[in-house]
């Protein structure tokens, strides 16, 4: 009896011994650490999101907070599926690098050659440039919303988005010239990728890419209303109605339209880290970033942004789509990779607060030119103040002086590094003022995206005789849709559509309008100074034209 005692109280002891000698984890407080980062709007009767942390090929953190189904009180959990938005884009980008690599196709190949009763433009247009959004290619969705369709609601099908470069009169810009964020581009690259492998690209990377990285759980969306098995829910909440279920109204791969999970996305993850899929060949392809035109590198490569944070290359990507929002980000000198997605609009957990918990002392300190300032004359400053509008016509910056600072409109200092070169702390992008040869004072930005010229407009303070020049019907024959404009009571310029409601338009210059929903309109007139019509602009989409009855 004593001997069993004995012998049991040695083991006892070996075991207390050898837990007391395990190392602890230097990953042991980040779960109280991320648990402090979560939104106060997230907690166990809202929606939320889910977090995972991959270092050395391991996931070393991985939790859900708030719920993936409200009608079931179901909690959000990593093993679940989330609709990953335009994360997605790696995967047929990475698809196209494996066959460019094996000889199927180059990436230097003009559009033209695989897609029949496609648009001859001017100048030619390459399948590396729909991979890096530099094609000058329109994008559906302006478009369709000035058609009267309302993203979220009406279906937008492959061969509609496809309809929409066939229909466009000349390329927005020159290929490679700018970077324009255009999901279009990868709607036609997955047709493309159809033609050139012979089978479709959802089914070519589900066998070549996910199966082989046994990403098992990983499901692509190939058609409305698909089930996906073990997918969690989405919401989007406002005051007025309080929550809602978004769902998707389309679903076309190499766009969007891949549900994944955070263990999935952690053997994705390591593959950059591997090449286990593709090879380093592969791999230097599908990482290479864009160099446009003005000589600037773009930041992205084919379907993932490629550049740095705080001094660490950082290969990264987001995504939204009805109501989850997705970031993908791996650190590859330090082997980490960040996978977060949230499925609810109130719930946004930043992955740079994680990656500086863990790689904070490797860190540089957030860009600050305070120490390169040079004091410049109150006057010269206050010779720059005013309202500037790019000449793309859908962007515009208003400068006003603050404390002997010049500030913009959204309230970021613009520091003098020399009399004529501004720059803004914790961001890469160069403003250089100058006047042009009729005397216009002019910022010319210059970042990742291009450089883009900003010229000063004088405010205008319209009446109502002069709004009433505006009013009348317009028609774009590109998109088959009719605008209304008209002067209320109000004495402001509204745009109506039969589908869309009213707008009302701001002016921010003579003949220059900003809808609230953020769209900008520019109208044209005759050699008689009458109105002939407008050019509609966004972000992704210039120059619609529509002509005057």
């Amino acid at each position: 009896m004593n001997r069993c005692y004995n012998f049991l109280s040695l083991i006892f002891c070996f075991v207390i011994l050898t837990n007391a000698c395990e190392p602890v984890s230097e990953y042991s407080g980040l779960e109280k650490q991320v648990d402090e980062m979560i939104p106060e709007t997230v907690n166990d009767t809202t929606p939320g999101l889910v977090v995972g942390v991959v270092q050395n090929g391991k996931l070393v953190f991985q939790k859900g907070y708030g719920l993936a189904n409200l009608n079931y009180d179901m909690p959000n959990d990593p093993e679940m599926v989330y609709n990953i938005g335009s994360v997605t884009k790696q995967f047929l980008g990475y698809a196209f690098a494996m066959q460019h690599v094996a000889g199927t196709l180059d990436l230097d190949d003009p559009v033209s050659d695989y897609l029949e009763d496609w648009p001859e433009f001017d100048e030619e247009v390459t399948l590396r440039n729909l991979l890096n959004h530099s094609s000058g290619y329109r994008e559906a969705y302006t478009m369709s919303t000035l058609a009267g369709r309302v993203i979220g609601v009406d279906r937008l099908s492959q061969e509609d988005a496809l309809e929409v470069v066939r229909r466009q009169p000349e390329l927005e810009f020159s290929p490679d010239s700018r970077y324009t964020y255009n999901s279009t581009a990868w709607v036609i690259l997955a047709e493309i990728f159809e033609i050139a492998a012979g089978e479709s690209a959802a089914e070519w990377v589900d066998k070549n890419i996910l199966d082989a990285l046994d990403m098992d759980d990983t499901q692509i969306e190939t058609y409305v209303g698909q089930p996906i098995k073990n997918a969690a829910e989405s919401y989007s909440y406002n005051e007025q109605t309080g929550y809602t279920n978004e769902k998707s109204n389309r679903a076309i791969f190499g766009a969007a339209d891949v549900f994944m999970n955070v263990p999935d996305a952690a053997r994705w993850i390591d593959n950059f880290r591997t090449a286990k899929v593709g090879g380093s060949e592969v791999m230097e392809v599908f990482l290479e970033p864009n160099i446009l035109t003005s000589g600037n590198n773009s930041g992205y490569a084919l379907g993932i942004g490629v550049g740095e944070y705080r001094g660490l290359r950082r290969y990264r990507h987001t995504g939204g789509h009805a109501a989850f929002g997705t970031q993908l980000s791996y650190y590859p000198d330090h082997d980490l990779g960040i996978f977060i997605v949230s499925n609810f609009n109130r719930a946004w957990l930043s992955s740079e607060a994680i990656a500086e918990l863990i790689l904070g002392e490797y860190m540089e300190p957030v860009v600050n030119y305070d120490e390169e300032k040079v004091a410049l004359d109150e006057e010269l400053l206050s010779s720059m103040t005013g309202r500037y509008i790019n000449e793309d016509r859908n962007d515009f910056i208003d400068l006003r002086t603050e404390g002997g600072n010049l500030v913009s409109d959204s309230g970021a200092e613009l520091i003098p590094v020399s009399q004529s070169e501004f720059r803004i702390n914790g961001s890469d992008s160069r403003f250089y003022s100058d006047t042009s040869e009729d005397g216009t004072m002019t910022f010319t930005v210059d970042n990742t995206d291009g450089i883009r010229v900003f010229s000063r407009m004088e405010v205008w303070e319209p009446d109502r005789n002069s709004l009433e020049a505006y009013a009348g019907q317009y028609i774009s024959d590109e998109i088959d849709s009719i605008m209304r404009f008209e002067v209320n009571e109000e004495e402001t310029l509204v745009a109506e559509h039969r589908w869309l409601g009213a707008a009302t338009l701001n002016p921010l210059a003579r003949d220059i309008f900003q809808a609230d929903n953020g769209l900008m309109v520019e109208f044209i007139r005759d050699g008689r100074g009458i109105v002939s019509g407008f050019f509609v602009n966004s972000g992704r989409t210039l120059n619609v034209w529509f002509g005057k009855e």
